[in-house]
C-alpha cells in the first residue's frame, strides 16, 4: 500500500483512505469472529471439564464398590475355607461349602473382569482424548 502524500490529488487520497478503512473494518470483523469462537470453545471446555469431573467421581465410586465386593467375597471365601478345614462340618456340609466356594470364586472372577473392563475403557478414553489434544 502506498503512503498517502500531502501533494497527492484529493480523489486519490480519498480512495486510499477508503481502502484503509475497508482493511480496518475487515480486521475488526476477523477479530470479533475470533473472539466469538474463543468464547464458544471456552464454554465447551468448561462443559467437558464438568463431564470429566462427573465421570471421575462415578469412576471412583464404582471402583470403590467393586473393590469392596471383592474384599467381602474374599473374606467369605476364607471363612468357608477355614470351616471346611476345621473339621466341624459334616461331609454334606463340606460339599455345600465347597459348592458355595466355587460360586464365590466365579463371582470374584466376574467382578474382577468388570473392574478390568472399566479400567481398560477408561484407559482407552484417556488415550483417545490425548490423541485429539483434548486433555
Amino acid at each position: 500500500m502506498e503512503i498517502i502524500a500531502v501533494n497527492m490529488p484529493l480523489a486519490k487520497r480519498d480512495e486510499q483512505l477508503l481502502q484503509i478503512e475497508e482493511l480496518i473494518n475487515a480486521k475488526r470483523k476477523m477479530l470479533i469472529d475470533k473472539q466469538k469462537k474463543l468464547r464458544f470453545i471456552s464454554k465447551q471446555n468448561k462443559f467437558l471439564e464438568t463431564v470429566k469431573n462427573d465421570y471421575s467421581k462415578y469412576y471412583g465410586y464404582i471402583m470403590k464398590q467393586k473393590r469392596e465386593q471383592i474384599e467381602a467375597l474374599d473374606l467369605l471365601n476364607n471363612y468357608i475355607h477355614d470351616l471346611t478345614i476345621s473339621g466341624k462340618l459334616s461331609k454334606h456340609n463340606i460339599e455345600d461349602a465347597k459348592h458355595e466356594q466355587l460360586k464365590i470364586l466365579k463371582e470374584l472372577k466376574n467382578i474382577q473382569k468388570g473392574l478390568d473392563g472399566i479400567i481398560n475403557d477408561t484407559n482407552d478414553i484417556t488415550i483417545n482424548l490425548k490423541q485429539k489434544n483434548i486433555i
